[in-house]
Parts: structure tokens; sequence; C-alpha cells
């Protein structure tokens, strides 16, 4: 068998028949895969809608088809004579430590958070990553301490609170502690914290049009 000759013409054939080769094996990767990744994404957004709006609750209950609009996905979930039982929002804040900061929030009718969960972030493992869990714990105890600490030392400090859920946007002033606000930023991640928190308010706001955020950012950009 006669070898082909070595030149650009015989290169560059072997090089496209390559390139063809490689191009259909990429094809049939992503068709045989684009179904089930599809339905994971799928299963992982019903899951956090569950989860975000019924917790613990065993509640049979329909969702409505989800709407898109101005960067947010609403799913109004209802039980089953069609009342609605809460709203899931999906909500991002492109400003985190990491970059984007995707969560799903739920929204009782009148405005209270029953649960969270964040569906993408970038953040650093151990301390934005832990975004996902430190808005749900429970609040921090105050320490007591003796009369003579207090004059020695000053009087402790108020207990922490890192818990959004059951709060309400509205009324409570969802921007972290040091900005005068009432939740503490999770320790070592403010950035984290704070992309979290505009991404839950944003998300109310979407919905009810107003948050009690609104107010302190707007004094802050007249002064």
């Amino acid at each position: 068998m006669k070898k082909l000759q070595s030149n650009i013409l015989n290169m560059a054939l072997v090089l496209t028949l390559i390139a063809v080769v490689a191009a259909g094996l990429l094809a049939w990767v992503n068709n045989v895969t684009s179904g089930p990744i599809e339905e994971i994404n799928n299963l992982a957004i019903e899951n956090g809608i569950k989860s975000v709006i019924l917790g613990d609750r065993d509640i049979q209950f329909t969702v409505d088809d989800p709407v898109e609009q101005d960067g947010f996905v609403f799913h109004s979930v209802n039980d089953m004579n069609g009342n609605l039982i809460g709203t899931a929002v999906e909500s991002t804040d492109k400003n985190g430590f990491g970059g984007a900061l995707k969560v799903m929030v739920g929204f009782d009718p009148e405005g209270k958070i029953l649960g969270y969960t964040v569906l993408e972030h970038s953040e650093t493992p151990g301390l934005g990553a832990q975004a996902d869990g430190w808005f749900r714990q429970a609040s921090a105890e105050a320490k007591e301490q003796p009369a003579v600490v207090d004059v020695l030392l000053g009087a402790p400090g108020k207990p922490g609170n890192h818990n959004i859920i059951g709060m309400n946007p509205g009324d409570d002033m969802m921007i972290v502690s040091k900005d005068g606000g009432d939740v503490d930023a999770i320790t070592a991640s403010t950035i984290t914290s704070k992309a979290f928190l505009r991404a839950v308010n944003a998300a109310y706001k979407a919905v009810f049009g107003y948050s009690a955020a609104d107010a302190v950012s707007g004094a802050s950009s007249q002064n």
C-alpha cells in the first residue's frame, strides 16, 4: 500500500477528518446526556420548591407553570383546592465573593419566608459556601457573666441572629447587622452574606413590590 505523502494537502485532509469525527462524537455525547441532565435539573427544582414552601409539612400540592420575568422565575404553589400556599422565587445576585449566587426563596401569601435553598454558587468552601445552612440556624444565645466582668469588660453583646426563616422582608431589615440590619453575616464572609440577602430582598420585591431594606438603601444614597 502506497504511503501518503506528507504535504500540506494531506495534513489538511487528515485534520479535517479528525475534526469531523470529533464533532460527531461530541454531538452524540450531547444528545445522550442532555436528557438525563435536564431531568436532574428539573428534579432539583421540584425538590427545591417543595423544600422552600412545605418544609417538613406533608401536604399535597400542585405547582403552576413557571413564570420568568425580569431575571426571576416564579413558581406558585397551591393546595388541592386551588388555594395559594406560597410562591417560590429563583433569584440571582451577580456579586457574590466568587461570582453569581443563585437562591430559591419561598414566601407565604403575606410575605413571610418559609424556606430557602442555594441553587448555585462559586463561594469559598468552608466560608461563603455555608450560606446554604447558616441562614436557617437558630440565633445565638446571650452569655451570662458576673457583674464585675460587666464593669471591667463591658456588658456582653446582644445575641446574634442569622435565622431568616419566619422573617418578612417587608417588615424586617434583611441586611447584615454591621450595616444596621437584623441578620448576622456568615463569619469571615460578609460579601457572600450581603449577596445572599440582596437576592432574598430582590425576590421579595419582585413578588410584593417593596422591602424594608429599600428604606435603608434609599437613605444611604441620599447621604
